[in-house]
């Protein structure tokens, strides 16, 4: 007691270094209880932020999920309408309609953060289909009479950006693995290259082309 009373001032009687040192004590514990507060609603507020941003990122996910099930489904309901509509890729004509497999496993996503705060996310999502092409035309008439489509299997990835709570496709890419031709009625693998663009329109789309630069030189 002495040297505590010492340190504060040697003249202080010992009751009033008592009640110094309590004060003291007191104060001490205020800070504690204080800091023990501030810490524990910092943890708070960090845990609130965290949920929320799994909060965001599990609705960023199911809208995706809903979005890939939706084109799934969409490609069912227009394959009809794709089997016949006539699509243009100058200078050809060509007809396409795609499927996907009943059997196939579920689509992949790989979901990523970003660091932008108005797109938070990206993802890449993977998914098994069947696609259905005729021969390139340069005849729109042709194209409209030609029945016979090759089959192409193998897996389409889908580029998005999430951006005001919505999911945008960005690009994709079909990586055909199996390319099969309807023989009869089945479907013949191929191996090797498919001759893509109708044999006697390319001979006469090119033979025109010939034609016209033999005239001129």
């Amino acid at each position: 007691m002495r040297r505590i009373r010492d340190v504060l001032h040697p003249k202080l009687s010992t009751p009033t270094v008592l009640i110094l040192c309590l004060a003291i004590m007191m104060l001490s514990d205020s800070c504690a209880r204080h800091r023990a507060a501030l810490s524990d609603k910092q943890a708070e507020e960090g845990d609130r932020e965290a949920a929320g941003v799994l909060s965001e990122r599990s609705r960023a996910l199911d809208k995706l999920r809903d979005a890939v099930e939706e084109q799934i489904a969409a490609a069912e309901r227009v394959r009809l309408e794709d089997e016949s509509r006539i699509r243009s890729a100058p200078p050809y004509f060509y007809k396409r309609f795609e499927l996907y497999p009943a059997d196939a496993e579920e689509p992949e996503i790989r979901l990523k953060e970003t660091e932008s705060s108005l797109k938070p996310y990206e993802a890449d999502v993977s998914v098994r289909k069947a696609r259905f092409t005729t021969r390139y035309h340069t005849s729109r008439s042709a194209c409209a009479r030609d029945k016979e489509f090759i089959r192409d299997i193998g897996t389409q990835t889908d580029t998005y950006v999430y951006e005001n709570r919505e999911w945008n496709l960005l690009y994709s890419y079909f990586e055909a693995e199996k390319t099969s031709v309807l023989r009869g009625d089945e479907w013949v693998d191929v191996t090797g290259n498919v001759e893509r663009v109708a044999q006697y329109e390319a001979e006469s789309f090119f033979g025109r082309v010939s034609g016209f630069f033999r005239a001129v030189f």
